[in-house]
């Protein structure tokens, strides 16, 4: 796979389309997950993702080690979504936040009302741990990336990803427990009535 990859980077140095297209199939996800982890809204991911590729293709040749593109690119990707997030306006909104968990909706207006609560509330979540945080965690559980890929895409240490995890779970399980017992309440006092 490395040096496939290391083959492709070539290529695509020598302006070959086809080679970086295959480079985009080949890392397009975790590109998108390194945006969604920094921003926290799909759309605007997908807008850092498409720059994050036109810069790369643009500066391929400054890349001195082939078989280290996605980390490279995952620099980029990363680099460009915190200038977005400076740019904007902090009363700016994303968007809706959707998250990239797929949602499964019932017809029952208030378990969807329900899942779709829980959805924005894991969102909301996931959101408040810090930048370098999120995309890790984006990694491991949507994209189910073990800790030394990780890593290796951030330019970590595979024990700095697992630190980083095991803080980010206690912070949401705090955050998330907050957020079951909040909303059992009303449910449970009008279930009384």
């Amino acid at each position: 796979m490395e040096s496939a990859g290391r083959d492709l980077v070539e290529r695509a140095r020598c302006k070959d389309a086809q080679a970086f297209a295959a480079l985009i199939r080949l890392h397009e996800r975790v590109a998108l997950s390194v945006a969604f982890g920094v921003m926290g809204d799909a759309t605007a991911a997908g807008d850092v993702v498409q720059d994050a590729f036109v810069r790369a293709w643009d500066r391929l040749n400054d890349l001195r080690e082939p078989e280290r593109f996605a980390t490279w690119l995952c620099g980029i990707v990363r680099n460009l979504a915190v200038d977005y997030l400076r740019r904007r306006k902090p009363a700016e909104s994303l968007g809706d936040h959707k998250s990239p968990v797929a949602e499964k909706w019932t017809h029952d207006p208030l378990t969807e009302l329900d899942q779709r609560e829980r959805c924005q509330g894991i969102h909301a979540a996931v959101m408040s741990l810090d930048e370098i945080s999120r995309p890790v965690v984006v990694l491991r559980y949507y994209e189910g990336m073990a800790s030394r890929e990780i890593a290796h895409l951030l330019e970590l240490t595979p024990a700095a990803v697992d630190m980083r995890l095991s803080r980010a779970r206690k912070q949401l399980r705090l955050l998330l427990d907050d957020l079951d017992i909040s909303r059992r309440k009303p449910i449970e006092n009008s279930a009384k009535d």
